[in-house]
C-alpha cells in the first residue's frame, strides 16, 4: 500500500513478535494465532508506558459543550477530556447510533455484503500451481473480481489459505461470519468472502446515514433464523445455490463453521440482485480458477462486515463537526484492513500532536 505509515505498521507488529518475513513479502501474513500473543504484548508496553485500559466497560454517551467534546461517559465514570479518537471498529452499532444523536456527522458509504466460499486447499495449489513443480510451495491464494453488465461487481476478499469459517457475530441474534488462518495455515479448506457492491442507494430513501447498518442486521438476522435460531450457521453447496435449490447433502468439502451449520438455500435470504452476481460471478471465477464453481463448494452466510457502511466526516484536521473528535480507522470508514487502519492511527495521533502544538 501507498500510505507513508503502512511500513511503520509493519515494522511495530514485528517488533511485538510477528515472524521477520512480514517485513519482506509482499502480502504480510502473522496469523491470528500469533496475533492474539502480539496483541498481548503491545498492551502491556502501553501499560508501561503509563496508557490504561478499561475492560468490561462501555462508553454509553458523549458531553458536548460549545462544539467541543467534553466527556466521554462511560456505563461506570464519567472521563473528562478533549480528545476523543473514534477508532471504533464497525461493529460498535450502539456507539454509531449514540454518534447519530449527538448530530455528529455522517454519511451512508458503498460497503459489500455477501458469503464464505470454502474449497479444498489442494485443489486450489494445483490451480495455481499445477502438478508437476517439485518445488516446496505455500498454500496458495488468489484474489479476483467480476464486472457485471448490469454495473454490479463481485469480489474474493480476506482469502485464507488452509484456514476457516469462524463466527463473528457481535449482536445476539444474528449469525456474521468471517475467515481465518493460523500461521501455518495448513488446514484442509481455502476460504474466502465473495462479496458483492452494495451503493447508498441500494439500502433505502431518506437522509438517514445508518440505513446501511440496518440492511446488514436485516441480512443477518435472516441468516440467524435460517441456520435454526441455535448460531448454527446456514450453508449450501455452490451447485445448489445456482440451481435455487436447497441442499441436502455434503459432499467431499466439508465445512468448517463452528459451532455448526445448517443446509439451506442461502438465496432465500439475499437481495436478489445479490444472488444473481454472485452466481454470475462463481461461474466467471471458474475460469480463472479450475474448479471454483465445484459443485460441492461450501458457501456460508452471511458475510456483512468487510467494511463499514458509513463514513464519520472529518475535515482537514482530522476533526469530526465537534471539535476534539477524530474519527480513525475502518469503523469510521478511513481504513480497508488490519494495516490501513494501523496507518490511520498513526496519522490521528500525529494530527493531535500538531493541534496541541498549535493551541487547536
Amino acid at each position: 500500500m501507498n500510505n507513508p505509515y503502512a511500513k511503520k505498521v509493519i515494522q511495530e507488529f514485528y517488533n511485538f513478535g510477528a515472524p521477520e518475513q512480514i517485513l519482506y513479502t509482499s502480502k504480510p501474513h502473522i496469523g491470528t494465532d500469533k496475533l492474539i500473543q502480539i496483541i498481548k504484548n503491545m498492551r502491556e508496553e502501553i501499560i508501561r508506558l503509563g496508557g490504561e485500559f478499561l475492560f468490561n466497560e462501555k462508553v454509553i454517551d458523549f458531553e458536548i459543550e460549545n462544539g467541543k467534546i467534553a466527556k466521554v461517559i462511560t456505563d461506570k465514570r464519567d472521563i473528562e477530556t478533549n480528545i476523543v479518537v473514534l477508532a471504533i471498529g464497525h461493529s460498535a452499532r450502539e456507539t454509531f447510533y449514540k454518534l447519530h444523536e449527538r448530530n455528529i456527522e455522517m454519511k451512508r458509504k458503498n460497503f459489500s455484503v455477501g458469503l464464505r466460499i470454502e474449497h479444498l486447499q489442494t485443489m486450489i495449489n494445483e490451480s495455481q500451481y499445477g502438478t508437476k513443480t517439485k518445488l516446496k510451495l505455500p498454500p496458495a491464494e488468489y484474489k479476483l473480481a467480476y464486472h457485471g453488465d448490469d454495473g454490479r461487481s463481485c469480489y474474493t476478499f480476506c482469502m485464507c489459505p488452509g484456514g476457516e469459517v469462524i463466527a463473528s457475530s457481535s449482536e445476539e441474534g444474528t449469525i456474521v461470519t468471517n475467515g481465518m488462518s493460523t500461521f501455518a495455515r495448513n488446514g484442509i479448506n481455502a476460504n474466502s468472502a465473495i462479496l458483492v457492491n452494495i451503493t447508498p442507494e441500494d439500502v433505502g430513501e431518506g437522509e438517514n446515514p445508518l440505513k446501511g447498518i440496518e440492511f446488514q442486521k436485516k441480512l443477518e438476522e435472516s441468516a440467524f433464523k435460517l441456520g435454526g435460531n441455535n448460531y448454527y450457521a446456514p450453508i449450501q453447496r455452490v451447485e445448489d445455490f445456482i440451481n435455487n435449490e436447497k441442499s441436502v447433502i455434503i459432499g467431499e468439502i466439508k465445512p468448517t463453521y463452528k459451532p455448526g451449520v445448517t443446509l439451506s438455500n442461502l438465496n432465500d435470504i439475499l437481495p436478489d440482485f445479490v444472488s444473481k452476481t454472485l452466481k454470475e460471478g462463481i461461474i466467471y471465477f471458474d475460469k480463472k480458477i479450475n474448479g471454483f464453481a465445484n459443485p460441492n463448494a461450501i458457501l456460508t452466510g452471511v458475510e456483512t462486515r468487510s467494511s463499514s457502511p458509513v463514513t464519520i466526516l472529518r475535515n482537514e484536521k482530522l476533526q469530526s463537526n465537534i471539535e476534539g473528535i477524530y474519527p480513525c480507522g475502518e469503523g469510521a470508514g478511513y481504513a480497508g484492513g488490519i494495516t490501513s487502519a494501523g496507518a490511520d492511527g498513526i496519522r490521528c495521533a500525529v494530527e493531535i500532536c500538531k493541534n496541541k502544538e498549535k493551541g487547536c
